[in-house]
């Protein structure tokens, strides 16, 4: 479950696009825990809930008002199941965000990456602490790149990155640079800079995950 908010992004990278508006009456549901995500959503008008189950209780997690962006992780996550409830508090209003709307938004903002990578960095970690594993920190950083792959992002801002993978994973920028420099020897990525001179990261191997583990058998 990810929200980010006003004070992390602007509406105004969208606003240039065709988006549907959606009316979200006081009480209405807008997603349900456990159900299946295909958008995710922007408030710009009222106040959402965002709450889920812990412990066989209900846990408020936020009170969203605008601008912020929620239900994202769906779109990210391999089983895209929601992993928490939004409900109206008031009359409301939302942009509903597609997937390729979403790209566009990651490739605005860093905040926007950022957000999703810790959540799927979390999301690992108790994924290996259930499996009783130490999760490996290069694997992870392969896991996370090649699901963003497998969403079709295939570039991202290099410095953001690497500042959201370390604090993650609460590893030393430089260890993650480490790894991706691995990665780019192997020619899996490619490390560069974009039209704008910012350096960016672009993933070469839309498997990146298998390409690594072949390479490795392979070594």
């Amino acid at each position: 479950m990810s929200m980010i908010t006003q004070q992390n992004v602007q509406l105004k990278p969208v606003s240039r696009g065709n988006y549907l508006m959606r009316n979200v009456l006081r009480h209405n549901v807008v997603f349900t825990e456990g159900g299946k995500g295909d958008a995710a959503y922007i408030l710009t008008e009222g106040r959402i809930e965002i709450s889920g189950t812990v412990a066989d209780r209900k846990k408020v997690f936020a009170i969203l008002k605008p601008i912020s962006i929620f239900g994202e992780m769906a779109l990210f996550l391999d089983d895209g199941v929601r992993t928490a409830t939004a409900i109206a508090l008031e009359d409301s209003k939302v942009i509903v965000v597609t997937r390729d709307d979403l790209e566009e938004f990651m490739r605005q903002s860093p905040r926007v990456i950022a957000s999703i990578i810790t959540v799927l960095v979390n999301r690992l970690k108790a994924t290996t602490r259930k499996a009783m594993k130490v999760p490996s920190v290069g694997l992870g950083v392969v896991r996370i790149l090649d699901l963003f792959s497998a969403c079709g992002t295939t570039e991202l801002k290099y410095d953001a990155t690497v500042r959201s993978l370390a604090e993650a994973f609460v590893a030393g920028p430089e260890r993650i640079e480490g790894y991706l420099h691995g990665l780019a020897d192997q020619g899996l990525v490619a490390i560069g800079r974009d039209a704008d001179d910012v350096r960016i990261i672009r993933i070469r191997e839309r498997d990146l995950l298998g390409a690594v583990m072949r390479n490795r058998e392979e070594a």
